[in-house]
């Protein structure tokens, strides 16, 4: 019986240094895959077009953003909605803003996945909070560090940028959450939420609406699903996406490509006091001069508020 008592503790006692070598090694700052075609490849190009787009923002409403919906297409075409949605947290202070992106690249990842190093774009490297990052993926179930899956995906890379330009100073946690499950981006919304109690956080949820109908159907399918996420109800609005994607909309491929990010944002801002959800502007690529009517991506900025009502 002591043996067995000896080699379980001594068992246990490996395990947990592997574990804590695991979290405390240095990890790769992730080179930047989409500059020079989702936006520009140069620091003083990306600079200008980033505080170009912000100087002609929807201004902000005053209110402190908790968390804000931003889309993740290339520049030309949703870096204005983009902009509109980073200008609500424009004129307030964050000690940690958290980018989660979506799963473009990895069908066979399920899990939640944390970016451990700092994201580089032409504008330099936003650094990351390695202390949260660990925490966080001490703290729940299905989060973990995989590097991989952040390799080729773009959806949080396309945000950065903003962060660097209004934030310079602020740290990141980069996560992508691997499926749009209800249950695991609820679970990990309430994770999140208990997380940033303490913190001044801004959640950022990358994500583009309906895929590939024509303008008019891109409009109306967008229309329901944003009225799905003022709701602040996650099963609400995951049960509004499923029931467009049923509905025989031609040519509708999906109503949220970042269905995921949206209501684990919708799980964690409830929790964090938000009570309200604000459109703050609307487009589809038909809108832009190189876009095509009969094809189109919606992209929609939300930002959720506090009212003190």
């Amino acid at each position: 019986m002591k043996k067995n008592a000896l080699y379980i503790i001594l068992t246990i006692l490996i395990i947990s240094s592997f574990s804590h070598a695991e979290m405390n090694q240095n990890f790769n700052d992730r080179e930047p895959v989409r500059a020079g075609q989702f936006y520009p490849g140069t620091s003083s190009e990306l600079s200008k077009t980033v505080k170009g787009y912000l100087e002609d923002a929807v201004k902000p409403s005053g209110e402190r953003p908790v968390a804000i919906i931003s889309p993740h297409a290339g520049y030309i075409y949703s870096g204005q909605i983009a902009a509109d949605a980073f200008s609500q947290a424009a004129d307030h202070s964050y000690d940690l803003i958290i980018l989660l992106g979506v799963n473009h690249t990895s069908p066979g990842f399920t899990d939640i996945s944390v970016y451990p190093g700092g994201y580089k774009t032409p504008l330099g490297l936003a650094e990351t909070d390695k202390d949260f990052a660990k925490q966080l993926v001490a703290s729940g179930k299905n989060i973990v560090f995989d590097e991989s899956v952040h390799a080729r995906e773009h959806s949080i890379e396309v945000m950065v940028p903003f962060v660097q330009v209004l934030f310079p100073n602020v740290r990141i946690v980069p996560i992508i959450v691997g499926t749009p499950d209800l249950n695991l981006c609820t679970r990990f919304g309430k994770t999140l939420a208990h997380m940033l109690k303490s913190r001044k956080a801004l959640i950022v949820a990358s994500c583009d609406l309906s895929h590939y109908p024509n303008y008019e159907d891109a409009k109306k399918a967008d229309k329901k699903t944003l009225e799905a996420i003022m709701t602040l109800e996650p099963d609400t609005f995951f049960s509004t996406i499923r029931e467009q994607e049923r509905s025989g909309i031609k040519n509708l491929a999906t109503c949220a490509c970042g269905a995921a990010p949206v209501m684990t944002v919708m799980a964690a801002t409830k929790r964090l006091g938000a009570n309200s959800a604000k459109l703050v502007s609307y487009a589809n690529s038909g809108d832009v001069p190189v876009g095509s009517r009969d094809r189109v991506v919606g992209y929609g900025a939300v930002s959720f508020v506090k009212n003190n009502k």
